[in-house]
């Protein structure tokens, strides 16, 4: 048996494990906040790390990009704590919610090093990228009169969120298309948009009237968790 066939029947193993906890949660979750969920989540979160673990000792010659990688998925979990604790301490929503924005943040910024390193993207395509992200995000800000959102005071950490959130899908995108399409970017990729569409649902419940609804919160969670899967497991494949 091949090291590839013998180290995947772990991940594969931990990878059904984690959807069947992540689609619990999902559907425990769309009916609201609680302590029981908050300990789901973590579970769920704990499983897309895992997969990333696994995935590396698959492939371990590919530590640093799966390093990265896994630190990314990390910060996502403290990212999901803080974001469902919020509903649950209402007395400090403020502070829960703002933690949640930077965990996700540094978060993409580890998968950002992930992508530059392992596609080995020069200056000019990354600072294009970025400056398409940072007229993406304006744009997103400006958009709020014709989709009634409200930031309020979390008008800042979103543009800046934002701005992290879409390079991370514009460098898989960019890697994509320089490696030729070849099959860890395209996995990377599909997980990116997965994320902005979790994103862009969430920030409909939270700024948003009436996408507040049990449909609202399972589809958050569902592409959020697929986009973490996905992204795990361009490293099996890389």
């Amino acid at each position: 048996m091949s090291q590839l066939q013998y180290f995947g029947i772990p991940y594969f193993v931990v990878l059904g494990c984690g959807c069947i906890v992540t689609l619990i949660f999902c559907i425990r979750r769309a009916k609201g906040f609680s302590v029981s969920n908050v300990m789901i989540k973590i579970a769920s979160s704990l499983c897309f790390i895992l997969t990333g673990v696994a995935a590396l000792i698959c492939n371990p010659d590919n530590y640093l990009y799966a390093g990265l990688i896994i630190f990314g998925g990390a910060l996502g979990m403290c990212g999901d704590i803080t974001l469902d604790l919020k509903g649950i301490h209402e007395d400090h929503k403020d502070g829960y919610m703002l933690s949640g924005f930077v965990f996700f943040l540094i978060g993409h910024v580890f998968y950002q090093a992930a992508i530059i390193y392992k596609a080995k993207l020069k200056a000019p395509v990354i600072l294009i990228c970025l400056a398409c992200c940072i007229v993406f995000s304006v744009l997103n800000l400006l958009s709020a009169k014709i989709t009634r959102y409200e930031f309020g005071k979390y008008k800042f950490i979103v543009f800046l969120y934002t701005i992290f959130l879409a390079l991370t899908t514009a460098l898989s995108i960019a890697a994509m298309i320089i490696s030729g399409f070849e099959k860890p970017y395209i996995v990377l990729t599909v997980g990116a948009l997965m994320f902005m569409l979790s994103d862009l649902i969430l920030s409909g419940t939270y700024f948003g009237e009436g996408q507040d609804k049990p449909i609202h919160y399972f589809t958050n969670h569902f592409t959020y968790y697929a986009a973490q899967y996905l992204i795990a497991a361009s490293i099996l494949i890389s």
